[in-house]
């Protein structure tokens, strides 16, 4: 097995530039918080900004070595037979209800990318709803290939959005799905910037992450929620604010979006109306945790 004990990296917040100094560290009893889920360690902090991220994290070898070794068997719920398929489904089938009442009033639909699908049964339950659309996923998980490929008959373009798939790809694809994706970005702006590019005129991206300003404290099987929140492998942690400045960076804009079961989502493209920036994120967020957290 890899070593995973070392490797550690500062980055400057994506948004404003900002960087690990000018952060305030997530408090948990007056110390930084430093223990997320499965109790590797972390350090969240908040930018001036209003961005939480994490910063130090890993390094992007250290991220690939987790990813082949080890991220399968923590998180990965649909080669688990008490999830499995249709949980996949479930969730793609609430991506639908979403975006059907903006998807009636355009183009037909003919191409879809599911980038991070997992084993891509959600781009099947898709492929039923909308039975001429072609069916594309990016997808890091051997397993979650092979499913997506052999059971669910999609094509598969690449295991990494950063990789080399985008050189040898001319499609241009109508809707991109990210669903709980861009949260492991190490380079948001980066990776935005590359899907952003292969849209369709008139495409669109769904984005859907989880809500930092409605994080989930209520949990069956955490008695602290916030070593199941914070995670080493969620390097970002977006409200509303921050996901759309985020957006607005690769010039992406919100045609529609809610706030539900603490994911914050939206459907986006390139001619909607910029999202008008937001004052105080940082005094809002900082309250917001202080009021959530213990502070004793």
């Amino acid at each position: 097995m890899p070593n995973f004990s070392s490797e550690w990296e500062s980055v400057n917040c994506h948004l404003c530039g900002r960087g690990q100094n000018q952060a305030e560290p997530v408090l948990l009893s007056g110390a930084p918080l430093t223990t997320g889920q499965f109790g590797f360690e972390i350090h969240p902090v908040i930018c001036p900004c209003g961005l939480v991220y994490l910063n130090p994290r890993w390094t992007a070898e250290r991220y690939d070595e987790f990813y082949t070794h080890r991220y399968d068997a923590l998180y990965r719920l649909e080669i688990k037979p008490d999830y499995g398929k249709e949980g996949v489904r479930k969730h793609m089938s609430q991506v639908w209800e979403r975006i059907k009442p903006i998807l009636t009033n355009r183009s037909p639909v003919k191409t879809v990318l599911d980038a991070g699908c997992g084993s891509g049964h959600g781009l099947g339950y898709l492929k039923e709803e909308l039975p001429d659309i072609d069916i594309f996923g990016i997808e890091a998980s051997a397993e979650c290939c092979r499913i997506l490929q052999e059971e669910v008959g999609a094509t598969l373009l690449g295991r990494d959005i950063n990789g080399r798939w985008l050189a040898d790809n001319q499609r241009r694809f109508d809707l991109i799905i990210m669903r709980h994706v861009a949260e492991h970005f190490l380079t948001p702006i980066e990776s935005l910037n590359r899907l952003r590019g292969t849209l369709a005129n008139g495409g669109l991206i769904y984005i859907a992450v989880p809500d930092m300003m409605h994080p989930r404290t209520v949990l069956r099987d955490y008695d602290k929620w916030w070593e199941y929140w914070f995670r080493t492998v969620h390097t970002h942690y977006y409200s509303k604010e921050t996901l759309f400045a985020t957006l607005a960076k690769v010039g992406l804009s919100p045609l529609a979006w809610g706030e539900d079961n603490q994911e914050v989502w939206c459907l986006a493209d390139t001619t909607a109306p910029p999202w008008p920036p937001e004052n105080n994120l940082f005094t809002a967020q900082s309250r917001l945790l202080t009021q959530l957290l213990p502070t004793t």
